[in-house]
């Protein structure tokens, strides 16, 4: 590793200050692509403790990432992430639940048994809230963010994991009339009691329709409570992923909304009440109530997070002002897409709009050589680098591969999707592992750098480029899934 100190310190050529900014000092490091193609079946046996396909989901949760065997790249943030993330860990569990159901069933299980029971706010429990990230109190980077951050642990710090909660149970739920039964299965929570599925499940729901009815809008918002808990509590979590057209930072003071929270919740609540029909739950009252719910939100979503800027598309979300005005986020970014992947546009009244994301994703400013760009390569703050600013993540991309092939009864639909599956594994194939993202210009590669830039305007260091994570889960479950649906 090579470290430049402030006084030997000059912008590289290839990267963009904004406004205010100063480079504060860097890192660089070699990259040693493998010349051995990755095994994605290797790698998913590795993030779940499995030795072979039989034991995928019999020994826990896949973990959110793990260092490469091959050790291309070796840097201080290598192995953050070799714990259990509640979103990570569902995003894996229903990307491989139709090979792996065992893999969604311990998942459920084991958030469920880790589900919040009471408010803590240096966790930022609640109850019925899934977990964010889960770590001992004695694990060395629980004491260090505990000492640097405040937080507690389990840290609840999430928005979406409870509604991807509902969603991957439904899933496996879904896959036989057998499966409904694991509702009624026991497990002990995190107070000592017993509980069943469907509770974990009802309390969930409660936990999210708690937040929505609280809200003016009716939106799943979030907002830290902790002076350093995590300001933006979605998977685009880095603090300057939302922002306005003009790279000014979202108010975190207020509540933020991001558009694809509110269409997974909206097929949330719709999963639900199908579990709530069922004779092991039988609340087909409140199922009735969850659907009227869905649909409010539903037409929410089109009335708040619709612009027609620039041929149409939603914007990444919304924040407030001081006064709790709302505002949209008005920028073009990977989220868009994220709503093919749920039944919010699935009128035909909507044909339009979708057409309208499809355009936008397919733009020389979204669509690269690696796949769908976090932000579009005309927004302020786009650098090709930045974690989820510019950079490609190989599970975003096939996130929307999937939802776009929803919609294959229109052959350019499937067709994008195709285009996204290869260019996706073209990536782990040309990189030799599969990273956490790479990087979002006109040629397959990842970060070999450290950037931090100190950002006058916010007052704040602000670390901007990095190296990915080597094993990320959801990069390895989303190639899995990509080979099996293309028999490669």
């Amino acid at each position: 590793m090579v470290e430049h100190e402030n006084k030997q310190l000059k912008i590289p050529d290839d990267f963009k200050l904004l406004d205010g900014e100063k480079i504060y000092k860097f890192h660089s490091f070699k990259f040693n692509p493998s010349i051995l193609r990755p095994s994605s079946l290797n790698e998913i046996y590795r993030l779940t403790d499995a030795a072979n396909e039989k034991e995928v989901g019999t020994n826990g949760p896949a973990i959110a990432a793990l260092s490469s065997e091959l050790h291309s790249i070796r840097h201080a943030n290598q192995g953050l992430y070799s714990v259990i993330f509640g979103r990570d860990s569902l995003r894996v569990a229903i990307d491989l639940v139709s090979h792996y159901p065992k893999l969604a069933k311990v998942t459920i299980q084991k958030l469920a048994e880790l589900q919040g029971t009471t408010h803590d706010d240096a966790r930022e429990e609640e109850p019925g809230r899934i977990p964010h990230e889960v770590r001992l109190a004695t694990d060395p980077i629980a004491i260090r963010l505990t000492k640097e951050r405040g937080w507690g642990w389990p840290y609840y710090g999430s928005v979406d994991a409870t509604p991807e909660f509902i969603r991957t149970l439904s899933a496996y739920c879904k896959l036989s009339e057998e499966n409904i039964n694991f509702l009624s299965q026991q497990y002990v929570d995190r107070d000592g009691n017993n509980r069943t599925i469907a509770e974990a499940l009802i309390n969930a729901v409660d936990w999210m329709l708690k937040r929505m009815n609280n809200n003016p809008q009716g939106l799943l918002e979030y907002k830290s409570v902790l002076e350093h808990g995590i300001e933006n509590q979605v998977w685009k979590d880095s603090w300057d992923a939302y922002h306005h057209s003009d790279g000014a930072i979202a108010n975190h003071e207020q509540g933020v909304a991001a558009i694809e929270v509110q269409t997974v919740s909206h097929d949330a609540l719709l999963d639900a009440a199908d579990l709530y029909d069922t004779a092991i739950i039988s609340k087909c009252e409140e199922a009735t109530l969850l659907r009227q719910k869905a649909k409010s939100l539903a037409k929410n979503i089109i009335d708040i997070f619709w612009t027609d800027d620039k041929g149409g598309y939603f914007v990444i979300g919304t924040d407030r002002d001081n006064d709790g005005k709302l505002r949209q986020l008005k920028i073009r970014t990977s989220n868009m897409g994220h709503v093919f992947n749920s039944r919010v546009l699935d009128s035909e009244e909507y044909a339009d709009k979708r057409l309208a994301v499809l355009n936008q994703l397919k733009s020389p400013e979204m669509l690269s050589v690696s796949g769908i760009r976090t932000l579009a390569s005309d927004e302020v703050r786009y650098r090709e680098g930045a974690y989820h600013n510019g950079s490609v993540w190989i599970w975003d991309t096939h996130h929307i591969a999937k939802g776009a092939r929803r919609y294959a009864n229109n052959p350019e639909f499937e067709a994008f999707a195709n285009d996204l599956d290869d260019r996706i594994i073209n990536v782990v194939n040309s990189i030799g592992e599969f990273p956490e993202y790479v990087r979002g210009g006109d040629s397959i590669t990842v970060n070999t750098r450290i950037i931090d830039v100190y950002d006058n305007k916010a007052n704040r260091i602000n670390r901007v480029e990095q190296p990915p994570q080597e094993v990320q889960a959801w990069t390895v479950a989303a190639i899995l899934a990509t080979k099996w649906r293309n028999n490669r």
